[in-house]
């Protein structure tokens, strides 16, 4: 079952607070763990990031329709009122960032230090500012599949450099395959780009798995982390060229 999800379920995580897209429901509860769900817009501007604290969501004709408004850019705060505004502080934590990212076999050291931070009381939170827009999302449920149509015209700043779509669930999606191979766990890697044509991530305690497809036009990239309590997801991207302002595609779900 699929549907929308937009309970606070754990102030720890990093997608706290954010507009969540189509959960997937087992026996009537979510299995999205802190993953933002299917079809969730992130905007990146040339000096910003933009997600979406607020939104609407209606019901027409048999779609789902959600309007992401793009207000938010993240920040790192302590005991979830202080922003940290130290230089020196955020110029290791992009350079933790890009060896998390590149080197796979610093990751191990690298957890303890995200989860030192968490037990300090340093998390991330997103501090909302005057909205550059709407970006419009249609879901079509059908059988067995979800046709997602994003629809980023409403943006009123339009010099951004590209669009990217999150299509996440939780981190117990931990068996990736394509047409190259298999991969599990901490090797799916934290936004690793795919070349093959199609790519899956099966959660294998309850026999679900979804399908993505590469687009032309379009990069495909896989993810998956667990580091509780901050993050808890699998899911994969698409980044999208800011010229495109339409954008369809659809996610294939089977039940083993």
């Amino acid at each position: 079952m699929l549907g929308f999800d937009n309970e606070i379920r754990d102030l720890s995580g990093d997608s706290s607070g954010l507009q969540k897209g189509l959960s997937i429901f087992f026996k009537s509860n979510p299995i999205c763990g802190e993953g933002v769900g299917f079809g969730v817009p992130i905007v990146e501007y040339p000096n910003i990031i933009l997600f979406s604290t607020t939104a609407n969501l209606e019901y027409k004709n048999g779609v789902f329709v959600k309007y992401f408004s793009m207000d938010s850019f993240p920040i790192k705060t302590w005991r979830n009122r202080i922003i940290i505004k130290n230089r020196i502080y955020h110029f290791f934590q992009r350079k933790l960032a890009e060896k998390y990212k590149n080197y796979p076999r610093t990751r191990s050291l690298l957890t303890y230090l995200i989860k030192l931070q968490s037990f300090l009381g340093i998390k991330l939170s997103y501090q909302r500012i005057y909205s550059k827009g709407i970006i419009k999302v249609e879901y079509y449920l059908e059988k067995k599949k979800i046709k997602i149509c994003v629809d980023s015209s409403g943006l009123t700043d339009k010099n951004y450099k590209r669009l990217l779509i999150l299509n996440e669930q939780s981190s117990d999606f931990n068996l990736y395959k394509d047409k190259l191979g298999i991969l599990r766990t901490g090797d799916i890697g934290a936004w690793e780009e795919i070349s093959s044509e199609w790519a899956s991530l099966t959660n294998e305690f309850v026999n679900l798995t979804f399908y993505m497809k590469n687009i032309a036009g379009a990069k495909l990239y896989r993810g998956w982390e667990l580091i509780k309590p901050r993050l808890d997801w699998a899911g994969f991207c698409y980044s999208i060229p800011s010229y495109k302002e339409s954008f369809d595609y659809v996610i294939k779900i089977e039940a083993d």
